[in-house]
């Protein structure tokens, strides 16, 4: 096995899966094929692009049984990798699979599985103990199919149960990480989505993807909406599988990046694939029931395979986080996942590259944005590199505004440095930065690196962002330790959030209040009049 990353954002990769029947780009979502229902077959799946399909390992062995199956893809008429599945969703649904967990990786070694999955035990909603017994017997199974397996050339996958309980997600993700599979998974989530509980998917999926190697890729299992598929792989995950297109097309539902329509309440179609470019909702109503099933599962998966092109580039333009909170925004259970984006940050701008060949331009819009790894980074950077040994000096605060471009602040910094350069060579030891959103901090020297200046905001920031840059702007004081801040306060626009966040660390703060910066140059005699007191 060999998982070679191409491109990275956020916690996302773009990978190649190398599988002995030939390789799969991540991220990437394996449809769900079942042989015995030929509505959708897997010639239809491997027609609209898909490379590689999943299907049951009881599927595999009823095929053994009363078809006399000899290997898996000429049971499915599919020539591509494919992924077998081992029973255990039916395990967590119905109590019981009729296969043990020896017959499992037998059925998978000897039927033609490219990718397998052993008998895992599903947590899903029990108890707590309950639930660690059941981890614990998914680690034993591991265990054993390390000491059974016959072909190396199957990329075996290690599931990871426990949810919806953290602790035990990463108590079994620490001892699965120990043994060596090709992929990991992670388990039970089905019904955590079922219930729109996204804000515990996030939990989850985030204290896995810790503790897991990060050169092997992460399968979450059962995730099949194209809303929230671009979240997850901002968390990490590379691989999904999912039947959704088809369950929700024989319930008459339409899937969207935006959320689920019932085709009922659709006049027009907000989509041009095959289906919705030649049919209009009134006519596939009219069909009959097999033939309305089919078209829909058609158009469901072209939304699958869509976006998951979308969350591609994505990656590839560095666009990822713009991408995810559109999403996110299309659902208020999603929303609030998405705010669990805050405690994820470190982790986040841990992952995330810091260069990237191909860049634009980025848009921020709320308080969430803060969390972005570039601020992020450029918060951490400011007090560990660039300024790491200022302590004891003076820093001058100029506002970013909207208007920094215009002529007018050109004129006023220009005439304002050449004041300075004098007091510099009595031996003052001044810098200048620009605080606002979204950078909280901007030293004079870094302001047109890239992304300090190549961005787009809003002229005012809502209150709450306000008051989250102000208080970034005060822990970020701090380390620095300034003994004196000399403020270009503009007060109508921060109030007193500002020249708060700078008496908080610092005994010594002269203030210079402003309505229009940079408009009145006699404020850059002013300014240099301030900075004289602390000769």
């Amino acid at each position: 096995m060999s998982f070679e990353v191409l491109d990275k954002d956020l916690a996302a990769r773009i990978g190649r899966l190398k599988t002995r029947r030939g390789v799969i780009e991540t991220p990437y979502l394996f449809p769900v094929v079942n042989p015995f229902d030929t509505t959708i077959t897997a010639k239809d799946i491997e027609a609209l692009g898909f490379s590689a399909v999943i299907t049951n390992v009881l599927h595999v062995k009823r095929g053994v049984k009363e078809l006399g199956i000899k290997d898996v893809h000429d049971f499915l008429g599919f020539s591509g990798p494919i992924m077998t599945d081992s029973g255990a969703y039916q395990l967590l649904v119905y109590g019981h699979v009729d296969l043990t967990p020896s017959e499992v990786i037998e059925l998978q070694e000897n039927y033609g599985s490219d990718i397998a999955v052993f008998l895992d035990y599903p947590t899903g909603n029990i108890a707590w103990k309950e639930a660690l017994k059941r981890v614990e017997e998914t680690v034993k199974r591991a265990h054993d199919l390390m000491t059974k397996r016959r072909d190396t050339s199957i990329l075996w996958v290690g599931p990871i149960q426990g949810a919806p309980y953290k602790d035990l997600v990463e108590l079994c993700a620490k001892k699965m990480s120990r043994m060596n599979f090709d992929v990991y998974a992670l388990g039970s989530p089905t019904q955590i989505m079922e219930s729109y509980r996204y804000d515990l998917l996030f939990d989850i999926i985030y204290t896995a993807k810790r503790f897991l190697p990060l050169s092997k890729p992460l399968h979450l299992f059962g995730a099949g909406h194209p809303m929230m598929l671009s979240l997850a792989v901002a968390l990490g995950c590379d691989l999904f599988d999912s039947a959704s297109y088809i369950l929700y097309a024989k319930e008459g539902r339409y899937m969207t990046p935006q959320g689920t329509y019932k085709l009922s309440e659709l006049d027009f179609f907000p989509c041009s694939c095959p289906v919705c470019s030649k049919l209009s909702p009134r006519d596939l109503a009219s069909m009959s029931s097999l033939e309305k099933t089919r078209h829909l599962a058609l158009h469901n998966l072209f939304a699958l395979k869509s976006e998951l092109n979308n969350i591609k580039q994505a990656i590839r333009e560095g666009l990822l986080w713009e991408l995810v909170t559109q999403r996110c925004r299309s659902h208020p259970r999603l929303y609030s996942a998405l705010r669990r984006i805050k405690g994820a940050s470190k982790f986040l701008e841990s992952l995330d590259p810091s260069t990237k060949a191909m860049i634009s331009g980025i848009f921020f819009y709320d308080s969430l944005d803060l969390y972005r790894p570039e601020v992020v980074r450029h918060v951490k950077k400011l007090t560990s590199n660039c300024w790491k040994n200022y302590a004891g000096g003076v820093i001058m605060l100029l506002p970013r505004t909207s208007s920094d471009g215009g002529k007018c602040c050109k004129l006023f910094m220009r005439l304002l440095l050449d004041k300075i350069e004098d007091l510099l060579k009595e031996g003052l030891n001044l810098r200048i930065a620009f605080y606002g959103y979204p950078f909280c901090l901007v030293p004079l020297e870094l302001e047109n690196v890239y992304p300090l200046s190549q961005y787009e905001a809003p002229c005012e920031p809502d209150s709450l962002t306000k008051k989250l840059v102000s208080s970034m702007l005060a822990q970020v004081l701090m380390k620095l330790k300034p003994r004196a801040i000399v403020l270009y306060n503009v007060r109508s626009f921060w109030r007193g959030l500002i020249e708060s966040s700078c008496k908080k660390s610092c005994k010594e703060v002269l203030t210079l209040d402003t309505a229009e910066p940079f408009k009145d140059l006699s404020d850059v005699e002013k300014l240099v009049y301030l900075v004289k007191q602390l000769l």
